[in-house]
């Protein structure tokens, strides 16, 4: 079973991969990939350094950050920098989840519907939260400005859309329990089968 596990920026995804790996599932996290790709394809460093030099670059160290806020405040900077990054990114993705030996495997990746990746799983989860809560989380995360926080949300395709294309949704607005809960219902209707420690929380809760 290959898992698409997606989100927007402060929905929660990570939780939702961490608990996945506490599992025993093997994830492919689209965000170390990024990291990854720059050492495997060290075009891609010379076309930042070409591109913005020492605006990012902190004593020959890529400054992940500095970049963030460029390409996040603009649009066409941000479409230049994915048309050289995405597809090493697509290409290993898919070469990882070709590889991958385990009978569930989740591919976590925030671009997943954008970049097509969908087609190579078997399902899809989205992670969800209220616009309002994304922002909010967002903020106290990152310690960004409203409107830097905001171009962030915006440069990336609304949650709801990503809801709605998904096959389960996980709510990810209420407690931690609560998003667990979920995904171990979705986990129960893929055959997963009992996940450890459920059936004790479940007695000990009964007996209080």
């Amino acid at each position: 079973m290959r898992i698409g596990l997606t989100g927007g920026i402060a929905s929660g995804k990570s939780t939702v991969s961490l608990y996945l790996a506490s599992l025993g599932m093997e994830i492919i996290d689209g965000d170390l990939l990024a990291r990854e790709v720059l050492v495997l394809y060290p075009e891609i460093l010379t076309y930042l350094q070409d591109t913005y030099g020492d605006l990012i670059f902190q004593e020959g160290q890529l400054d992940r950050r500095a970049l963030g806020r460029i390409i996040f405040q603009d649009e066409e900077k941000k479409r230049a920098y994915l048309d050289v990054i995405m597809p090493k990114i697509v290409e290993e993705a898919r070469k990882r989840l070709k590889e991958a030996k385990g009978s569930f495997v989740v591919l976590d990746a925030a671009l997943l519907f954008e970049e097509g990746l969908e087609k190579d799983v078997d399902i899809t989860v989205t992670v969800f939260v209220p616009y309002e809560v994304q922002l909010e989380r967002l903020l106290k995360r990152d310690g960004l400005t409203v409107s830097e926080a905001v171009s962030r949300i915006r440069s990336q395709m609304p949650l709801a859309e990503k809801k709605r294309r998904a096959d389960h949704v996980v709510d990810n607005s209420g407690s931690r329990e609560e998003t667990y809960q979920q995904i171990n219902e979705i986990l129960k209707s893929l055959g997963f089968g009992e996940i450890k420690g459920q059936e004790n929380e479940k007695k000990k809760k009964e007996e209080e």
